[in-house]
């Protein structure tokens, strides 16, 4: 089209000199003037005209240039071009990542056959091979990612989702001797939303429980977890970080309260060990864990275990207030937990051989079919925590504890929570867990810290069945320790070592610093050094075996002790 206008214009010009010169043979200034004026606004009009031609081509050529290749030439891809950037959520939120590379690693007294998350309730006793056995390990697998994502609903309400992974997982092929193969683990992964108007937040997902201390309001990322090396923290840390929703309400600036439901999960106590579909615990036929299915773990663990999940059926329910009044932040909350078996209802005394209930022990007559009864059981506890700024930019201090029947789920020695009762139904254990600590900030770059913690239980003791004699239950004093300090053939094959040793106490202390050793547009690098003393200490059971056909008699002790004394190290970047 512009290339016609363009022709037009010219011919026109043309046609007006020739038209002018036909009509005056002699001179005339004033017309000649007039025309000149004429064919310079005509220049003008072709330079426009040819700007324009110019600018319409590079457009096209853009335009054919958006048009992916596998279009090009096609019907209609001239007609529309594709445009050259589609709208995106990315648009409209802020993204920060996160997280640190990490190399660390740490030297054991007595190995318990671990990397640097130490399970502080199974450190072995003077019986084992491996008490004998100093350990090394170094890994890399406490390296972190995480990514935050925020974006405003309103200029009062905002939406924000958080997701943060490490590589502490170990999948059947991960291995220690190659590729050290290990595997992605989830640590968070939830969304959130904030409403300052209201003082309303909602979280959902994957995330700390809402027993576990912060450092203001209960806002969630600001956790005040022990800053060791250790990745299973110090024992008398209460914690987990699991699927739950969490609601929270701000009632005063400096005060809210919240409450949460949380994924279930129990640890129970058998003197015959986990028991996956049925089994016999305290003269009963019960079910309390199976293997899993599908996607949920139905694999081995790394022991060579199937892994099993309790049978739960309701949510731990857990509330908390907060207060933040100028200084310190101070927390106190409950929880209520439940904790269900199925059992036949007849105990073991009472089966006949044909699988049928007898309505009195050894009686051949009297049989009848088995029934099943799904019980539940209750359990509770309370705590509360401070956060201190003893002396402010220089040293906090921070105490918690945590008393209940059903909580050491919770600790991070990881004790049991419950054991099967008199009746077969579960039956809760008695706990209390405390930890202190006390973090110092020298200097800019330098925190140096120290904790001290403890988780203890109480014992739960019935009589036996059918009159039958003694005692049975959680933490009995029948249980044979004469066997826990004496090395044997048996303690390296993996047979009898007379070695019961339940536990009921696991403390520990520990001390250590991170040092910044460059800040800088680049980020942060940090090293850090850590010594760790962890106690494990049973309850009292026969330290004398009696003799036998097999042999004489064994002399021991009741209680059994064990200390392990551990040094980790650790250097991190952090580039954001």
């Amino acid at each position: 089209m512009l290339k016609r206008h363009w022709w037009l214009l010219a011919t026109t010009a043309v046609l007006a000199a020739g038209t002018a010169h036909a009509q005056s043979t002699a001179p005339d200034l004033d017309k000649v003037d007039q025309m000149q004026r004429q064919m310079e606004q005509l220049q003008e009009q072709m330079k426009q005209v040819k700007v324009e031609l110019a600018d319409a081509k590079k457009k096209a050529a853009a335009a054919k240039a958006d048009v992916p290749a596998a279009f090009n030439g096609a019907y209609g891809a001239d007609l529309k071009p594709f445009p050259t950037k589609a709208p995106s959520i990315l648009d409209k939120v802020k993204l920060t990542w996160g997280g640190y590379f990490s190399a660390d690693a740490v030297w054991r007294q007595h190995s318990t056959v671990q990397d640097a998350n130490t399970s502080f309730g199974s450190i072995p006793y003077p019986f084992s091979p491996l008490y004998g056995e100093n350990e090394f390990r170094a890994s890399a697998r406490q390296s972190r990612i995480s990514l935050l994502v925020e974006g405003p609903v309103t200029a009062t309400q905002k939406l924000s989702g958080y997701f943060e992974m490490d590589f502490q997982g170990a999948a059947p092929t991960a291995n220690f001797n190659q590729s050290n193969s290990w595997t992605p683990r989830l640590r968070q992964g939830f969304f959130a939303y904030d409403n300052l108007d209201s003082g309303f937040h909602f979280l959902a997902g994957q995330a700390w429980s809402l027993v576990t201390q912060t450092t203001i309001d209960m806002t969630p990322r600001k956790e005040n977890a022990p800053i060791t090396i250790d990745a299973g923290y110090i024992p008398g840390f209460d914690y987990t970080r699991n699927w739950q929703l969490r609601f929270v309400q701000d009632i005063a600036p400096w005060a809210s309260i919240g409450a949460s439901v949380e994924a279930p999960a129990a640890i129970v106590y058998s003197s015959s060990g986990a028991i996956a579909n049925g089994g016999t615990a305290n003269g009963w036929i019960v079910n309390f864990a199976n293997p899993g299915n599908g996607t949920l773990n139905n694999g081995f663990s790394s022991a060579g275990t199937a892994n099993v999940f309790t049978a739960d059926n309701i949510p731990d329910i857990i509330g908390k207030a907060a207060f933040d009044p100028g200084w310190g932040h101070y927390e106190a909350f409950g929880i209520a937990r439940f904790f269900n078996d199925n059992v036949l209802d007849c105990p073991v005394v009472d089966v006949g051989a044909t699988g049928l209930c007898r309505f009195a022990a050894g009686t051949a007559g009297s049989l009848s079919p088995a029934s099943a009864s799904q019980r539940t059981t209750l359990g509770e506890g309370v705590g509360g925590s401070v956060l201190l700024p003893l002396i402010p930019k220089y040293l906090d201090v921070t105490a918690s504890t945590m008393y209940g029947r059903g909580i050491g789920r919770y600790g991070a020695s990881q004790l049991s929570d419950v054991y099967v009762g008199a009746n077969g139904s579960l039956q809760t254990i008695t706990a209390i867990h405390g930890l202190v600590g006390a973090i110092a900030h020298p200097w800019a770059g330098l925190d140096v810290y120290s904790y001290a913690g403890i988780e203890k239980e109480q014992s739960g003791v019935f009589a036996n069945l059918a009159g039958t004699g003694g005692v049975s239950g959680f933490g009995v004093p029948n249980l044979i320790n004469a066997g826990c300090y004496i090395t044997t053939a048996g303690s390296f094959t993996g047979t009898t070592t007379n070695c019961t040793a339940v536990n009921k106490l696991v403390s520990g202390v520990t001390t250590g610093f991170w040092q910044d050793v460059y800040k800088g547009p680049m980020g942060r690098v940090a090293t850090g050094l850590q010594w760790e003393w962890i106690h494990r200490e049973s309850f009292a059971g026969y330290g004398v075996v009696p003799a036998s056909a097999a042999g004489p008699a064994l002399a021991g002790v009741g209680a059994v002790h064990a200390d392990d004394n551990m040094v980790l190290a650790s250097v991190r970047w952090y580039p954001f």
